[in-house]
């Protein structure tokens, strides 16, 4: 068996998910910065409703950049449209160092977030055809890396500078991303498309480090073939039943993964932590909760494949019930006065980072369903359906948050997050079945 070369693959995978570093950092932004606009310690002094809106505007920005990577992915390519995330990172970045109002701050916000519309549009359509089976769950494991990697160097870094000053050093990211993923190959899938079938098939050598790769060039025009032959417009994932299920399981996903309330723990981690451990510097609770998530996103994507995706959601989401539930009867108790925080104060440690610890877990499942419950002429659809809800849920969670919170207290949107929390674990049991093993064709049976 020949020797099969994967430098290349490692280095466009690493190279495009610079893009996603930088939408991390970005992502993560409001973490550190909201708490200083709102104390008026910058030029600007900002209200909590404010912070939200520069804090939501990111998800609006998602929303363009996934039309934008729909119209664009088979029209100009994977690696143009990837490469297209590097104005918008920058210009946000740009934008952000000379911010002096809630307009403009909502304006870099928007321009981060249609980069990571983009990014999460094309990347992993990207990453998916250029890798070999073997190694293609672990390169696609990279992307949630780098963007939690992105969220720990902007906690870390924002704690240190001002606006301006971590501004121009995100700058730099985007800068990297183009100086080094312009070299990499197009997707010779994308290739095939267009009729460049000499250059897909040494792009195709390239990326395998071998020449003989004559059967999975025909094994790829193939696929293809089959695909032009079947393919359908957008409708066809109502009509058909099957369809219509897979679309109701990856919305069940989706809402209970936005439902934990991962995004406004992200989004506002610093300002949560402070509220949670007054007594801790929240740097010092921020470093150990993405620490935990990073490494276990390199240990779920192995654990999924071992035990099966539904126990793993199962587990996961009612064990991230119950976490929330402890760490929002702790707060109340915390805000009645009932507990001394001074001699408790390594529960609510525990119970953020049991959370930490369940949450990973469930990080890979819903996108690698994704994958497996749609037949190949409705995929691209359901992809974009999946990123609009996740943008739209995203807008409504954090919202949900800053309101709540800041008319009932803290400890009740967390109470609210456990509650929904479990309501999916038992619509999980219910409708979600389990994929692993089973062949496409043995899914689709079942979905009838």
């Amino acid at each position: 068996m020949k020797r099969v070369f994967f430098s290349y693959q490692f280095l466009a995978t690493v190279t495009s998910s610079l893009a996603v570093l930088s939408s991390g950092i970005h992502e993560a932004w409001t973490s550190v910065y909201i708490p200083v606009l709102l104390n008026g310690t910058n030029t600007l002094k900002i209200t909590s409703v404010e912070g939200s809106w520069i804090t939501m505007s990111m998800s609006f920005g998602g929303l363009i950049g996934c039309v934008v990577s729909c119209l664009l992915i088979n029209k100009i390519g994977r690696k143009k449209t990837i490469l297209l995330t590097f104005c918008p990172n920058f210009l946000s970045s740009v934008v952000l160092a000379f911010a002096n109002s809630v307009p403009v701050f909502c304006t870099a916000r928007v321009l981060s977030g249609v980069a990571f519309g983009i990014a999460i549009g094309v990347i992993p359509h990207y990453i998916g055809e250029i890798a070999d089976p073997e190694i293609r769950g672990s390169l696609g494991t990279l992307v949630t890396i780098f963007s939690l990697s992105g969220f720990l160097f902007i906690n870390i870094v924002g704690s240190y500078v001002t606006i301006q000053t971590s501004s121009w050093i995100s700058a730099t990211i985007p800068v990297l991303f183009l100086l080094t993923f312009i070299w990499m190959p197009e997707s010779p899938y994308y290739l095939v498309m267009i009729g460049e079938c000499d250059q897909a098939e040494q792009t195709l050598a390239k990326l395998k480090g071998t020449r003989d790769v004559f059967d999975e060039f025909q094994n790829l025009k193939e696929s293809l073939v089959t695909q032009i032959i079947h393919k359908t417009n957008v409708t066809e994932i109502f009509r058909q039943k099957s369809n219509r299920k897979a679309l109701l399981i990856i919305f069940i996903l989706l809402n209970g993964k936005q439902m934990t309330g991962i995004s406004p723990l992200d989004a506002y981690a610093q300002l949560i932590f402070q509220k949670i451990f007054p007594q801790l510097s929240p740097l010092s609770i921020i470093l150990v909760y993405y620490l935990t998530r990073l490494f276990l996103a390199i240990v779920s994507s192995f654990l999924s494949r071992k035990i099966g995706r539904r126990p793993l959601l199962l587990i996961s989401f009612f064990g991230c019930s119950i976490t929330l539930f402890l760490l929002a009867f702790y707060l109340h108790l915390q805000s009645l006065n009932m507990i001394k925080a001074q001699y408790f104060s390594i529960l609510p440690i525990l119970f953020l980072e049991a959370f930490a610890v369940f949450y990973s877990f469930l990080t890979p499942v819903p996108l690698s369903i994704l994958g497996e419950l749609f037949p190949m002429n409705v995929k691209t659809f359901a992809s974009i359906f999946y990123e609009v809800y996740l943008y739209l849920v995203t807008l409504f969670v954090i919202k949900l948050f800053q309101e709540v919170s800041d008319h009932y207290g803290i400890e009740t949107p967390f109470f609210i997050f456990a509650t929904l929390t479990l309501i999916h674990t038992i619509l999980i049991y219910k409708f979600v079945f389990e994929t692993k093993g089973k062949t496409l064709y043995e899914i689709q049976k079942c979905l009838e």
